[in-house]
């Protein structure tokens, strides 16, 4: 082979070994059938433009290409791949479909339907579409307390997962502070309240991302944090009157 042949050969491999073939994607499989298969909630966490699987108890967020993923506050490294799209899906190794199988183990779902989760699978034929939208997200800051009080409406009996991202500085980047999965009621409101813990700064913009399964709206609300007894008259915050 000559020498321009060569570098022929070199730009076609270049050129093509970041695309996932057909041979490979058959290797893995695909993460809405894995979330149908181990009764995960499967949603589209368009702000960080990753995926989420809930079950009672815990919320796992993969992004395509990460081999770090979240399970509720934590971060975990997976064995084996990243995750990566193909043919308008994320597909996961055999090691993460193992590791979600664990996972869910540990968070059964609660017998008697008391927090049914609805999973929608894409693929299922004849699967019906759910539709909707998150409305009404209100924001506060709980007096007294490093916690805010989370409350919205969204389609009856489906999980939404509440992001809260911290901004402190224009020369910082954000921070995702905390997840919590709950669930909506059969009248479909929720209502919960979130830690702002170690997020915790006075002027300090906090937005809380509401989110759910495929199909539903996302909602986003944004908060100026104030001191913690804002309204509050404490003597001894006064200026005494021998230093007026």
């Amino acid at each position: 082979m000559n020498r321009h042949a060569a570098r022929l050969a070199l730009l076609a491999f270049v050129a093509t070994a970041g695309i996932p073939t057909a041979s490979y994607a058959d290797h893995d499989t695909a993460l809405a059938k894995v979330a149908s298969e181990l009764g995960y909630a499967y949603g589209y966490l368009g702000p960080e433009d990753a995926v989420s699987l809930s079950r009672p108890g815990v919320t796992i967020v993969i992004r395509p290409g990460e081999r770090l993923f979240d399970v509720n506050d934590r971060t975990e490294a997976m064995d084996g791949p990243a995750p990566h799209f193909y043919h308008s899906d994320v597909f996961v190794s055999d090691e993460l479909f193992n590791r979600l199988r664990q996972i869910a183990a540990r968070y059964p779902a609660v017998p008697g339907g008391e927090r049914a989760i609805v999973v929608v699978n894409p693929n299922a034929a004849g699967a019906a579409a759910i539709s909707g939208a998150i409305s009404g997200l209100s924001v506060g800051q709980t007096p007294g307390d490093q916690t805010l009080t989370v409350a919205g409406a969204a389609p009856a009996n489906l999980p939404v997962t509440l992001t809260l991202v911290g901004t402190f500085s224009n020369e910082l980047p954000d921070v995702i502070l905390s997840r919590r999965e709950i669930i909506a009621d059969a009248d479909g409101t929720f209502k919960t309240t979130i830690p702002v813990a170690s997020g915790y700064f006075r002027g300090g913009l906090i937005t809380v991302e509401a989110t759910s399964v495929t199909g539903i709206t996302p909602a986003k609300k944004q908060l100026v944090l104030r001191p913690v007894n804002d309204k509050a008259i404490v003597p001894a915050d006064q200026t005494p009157r021998s230093e007026r």
